[in-house]
């Protein structure tokens, strides 16, 4: 399967990925198409903060985030560990996608939500959940943003599918990685993205056209 090969390239790459270290190793397109920025401890102000100016450091590369045409971002995660209140990290998130729209008005936006962790599972679920509401409220307001409720991918009904994480319960194990990959790489597909903008009754972005 080839993935966002329908679209017609204007920069080096199609897909950033903008990313705690929850999204490490997650493969979302063919690699020659996507960049990825998956930081360990960070939280949503520092990497609003980190792409203020368009550029954020890839590397030994520096690129722009107005450059892409789909931009995943998948943020909170040290946020809910460090116990912050939902309004200053909705506040923090609402900054983080203006910054975002303010370098790059044409791309596709997918919010990847906030994944329960069987580390913190029992101190943190309420507020996972609290977050992950309000950064869809948030999404619904910019265009062609669409937030995804990923975390499902991690749950039974009510049971944390431990066995998708490291011994740790911190991150993603192999196939963790691979369940979340396989679904982001469906979600990039032309047809896939009309599908959700249509069914979210949103405007399709032009760059789908």
């Amino acid at each position: 399967m080839k993935f966002l090969s329908v679209v017609v390239r204007r920069g080096p790459k199609t897909t950033l990925v903008l990313s705690d270290s929850m999204m490490r190793g997650v493969c979302v397109g063919n690699n020659a198409e996507v960049d990825v920025v998956a930081r360990g401890g960070a939280v949503v102000r520092g990497m609003m903060e980190s792409i203020r100016n368009n550029a954020i450091w890839i590397g030994q590369r520096n690129v722009k985030v107005g450059e892409y045409r789909f931009i995943v971002v998948h943020v909170g995660t040290n946020d809910v560990a460090d116990g912050r209140s939902v309004g200053a990290v909705t506040d923090d998130f609402r900054a983080l996608l203006e910054v975002i729209r303010r370098h790059n008005r044409d791309a596709v936006l997918l919010v990847s939500a906030v994944l329960y962790r069987p580390k913190d599972d029992n101190r943190t679920y309420q507020r996972v959940n609290a977050y992950n509401a309000a950064f869809k409220r948030v999404s619904d307001h910019f265009h062609t943003v669409l937030f995804l409720r990923t975390q499902t991918l991690f749950k039974s009904g009510s049971l944390l599918l431990s066995q998708l994480y490291d011994v740790r319960g911190l991150h993603l194990n192999r196939e963790g990685i691979d369940r979340l990959g396989k679904y982001l790489r469906a979600r990039l597909t032309r047809g896939t993205l009309l599908r959700d903008f249509e069914l979210a009754k949103r405007p399709f972005p032009g760059i789908l056209r």
